[in-house]
Parts: C-alpha cells; structure tokens; sequence
C-alpha cells in the first residue's frame, strides 16, 4: 500500500458501512447525507489504490483489503475515543457506543431485558448487539464486551466472572403428558431428543446416579445450529434437551417447559465471563457495562456467584 494518512473520519464511515452493511444506514445513523459517506470510502480507496467494498444486491461486504483496513480502524477509532476521554473533564463519564457479543439466546434471554435498565442508568452509552452462536473475534469483530462460558487459554484477553450455572434437561408440559417422562436416564433412548449441531450426530449428557457419574450418549431426531432454538422447539414440544438453567427459568415460571430428571442432574457448574481486551478494560464505558452485567448475574440470572 502506498503512505497515505486517512482522515479518522473516513475510517468511521468505512466501519460503520460494513458493520451496517449500506452506505445510506450508515449516512442515517451519523445524520448525513450518502455522499458523505460514499466519498469518505471513495477517498480511502483513492489513497491507498485498492478496492475496499464489495457492492451487490446482499448489501456491502469488506475485501481482503478493506477486512484489513476495518479491524485496524477499529482498534484506531477505539484509541482515539479513549484517550479524548483520558484528557478531557469527563473522563469517567460513561458515554460513546459499545459493541456487547453474545449467543442469541443470551443476549435475548438475559441482556435484552436489562437494557432499559442500563439505559436509565448511561443515558449517554450507545450499545450495539452483535448475536450469534460464533465466539466473536474481539478484535476483529470490534467487540468491547464478549459474554462467554469458555476462555481459551491462548487467547490475549481479559475475563472477569460473572458467575456459574448448570445445565439441565427439559421438555414442554405437552410433550411429557404425549410421551411420558422417564424415570432415569438410560430412558432417554425411548424419547425424542433435541441438540445443537455443533455437538454433532451424538450427544452425551452426564448424571449423577447412587453417587456416580453416569454418562447416557443419545442421537437427537432433531438438532440446530443455535441454542436459542433448540430452546423454542422445546417448548414448541420437539422433544427432551439440555439448557442452561438461568436460560430456561422464565419458561419453567410460565409453565411452558418442566425439569426432566432432575433427581438425576450431574451438578457439574460451568462459568459466564465477561471478556474484554486488555488494551480495553480501562475504558470507562467497557468498566461500567462489565460492573453492571456482574450486578444483573446475581440479582436478575439466577447465577450463582
């Protein structure tokens, strides 16, 4: 690439472009007009002599170039905001946007109803949700925030526990009065189950029974590729399936799904983190929205501290 300096602002429409996927809603969220924002990405790919989107019908999608470009804009952008707050009067006011990343079903299930909350309490904080079953890449993905239950122990990043849950199988009231419930585990043979295609054909689920563990491997006559959707086609009455307790609870309350051998559960907790990159963590915006979700883990999702 040739030495050309970028205007910050030509970079901020780039990413938004991308992440928005169209030049006109991004021209909308920054309240300007298309060719603000066309020429912003015109100039960028004039500077540096390379084609930076892809424009079809699907909307606007990054080249290898541009890819490139995005995620070193992010990290610069995010820089930039940070230290005009480390040098300005109001450098722990909680304001400027946050990307939080999550699973569906986490971020519908439990971030979504806090968000007026945090609202009430950051009036100035822009959140921007990005769901999806995928770990999102911090960096390039341009997360602030990741909610996670694992943290690979090669990965650069910062995690603060928000704090443990089980995993338990369910079903709908429907289901279980049409098929039975089992009695114990190795039952589950006889009943129609319901897994994530990311666990593949077969599936084992661990119990605890006369104080050891038993394993019982089931294959699912119907699997997703989300977790939140393996929670709608159990309450739908699809069959039996693992969730997450604090995931499943509001379902239970409403009587739309019951515990399924629950004398039987293994016990086994596994960990949400709130994952965030050192370069970040100081960030007023990035503390603020960690401290809060801490607070909603043990007061609003049943998360054991």
């Amino acid at each position: 690439m040739k030495h050309f300096l970028p205007d910050p602002a030509d970079l901020r429409w780039l990413v938004r472009s991308l992440d928005l996927r169209s030049f006109s809603a991004a021209a909308r969220e920054m309240n300007v007009a298309v060719s603000v924002v066309t020429r912003g990405v015109d100039r960028l790919e004039a500077g540096y002599g390379v084609s930076l989107l892809r424009r079809s019908t699907h909307g606007l999608s990054a080249t290898p170039e541009g890819a490139e470009l995005a995620q070193e804009a992010r990290a610069l952008l995010a820089q930039m905001e940070d230290i005009s707050a480390a040098l300005s009067k109001q450098r722990n006011r909680v304001a400027g946007a946050l990307r939080l990343a999550s699973s569906q079903e986490i971020c519908e299930e439990l971030v979504v109803p806090c968000l007026a909350q945090l609202r009430e309490r950051y009036p100035a904080l822009r959140i921007e949700l990005v769901a999806d079953d995928r770990v999102a890449d911090l960096v390039t993905d341009g997360i602030d925030v990741a909610l996670r239950t694992t943290v690979g122990s090669s990965e650069s990043v910062v995690a603060r526990e928000l704090g443990s849950f089980e995993r338990r199988l369910y079903a709908s009231p429907a289901y279980l009065r049409q098929h039975g419930e089992p009695a114990d585990p190795h039952e589950l043979h006889q009943h129609q189950t319901v897994t994530h295609t990311g666990q593949g054909p077969a599936v084992t689920w661990a119990f605890r029974k006369a104080g050891r563990v038993v394993d019982v491997t089931v294959r699912s006559q119907l699997a997703a590729n989300t977790s939140a959707l393996v929670h709608h086609a159990l309450v739908a009455g699809a069959g039996i399936g693992m969730l997450s307790r604090p995931l499943a609870a509001a379902d239970v309350a409403r009587g739309h799904l019951a515990e399924v051998l629950a004398p039987f559960a293994s016990g086994t907790a596994y960990t949400m983190y709130a994952v965030s990159l050192p370069s970040r963590r100081n960030a007023a915006r990035v503390r603020a929205v960690i401290g809060f979700l801490q607070e909603a883990a043990r007061q609003q999702w049943l998360l054991t501290p």
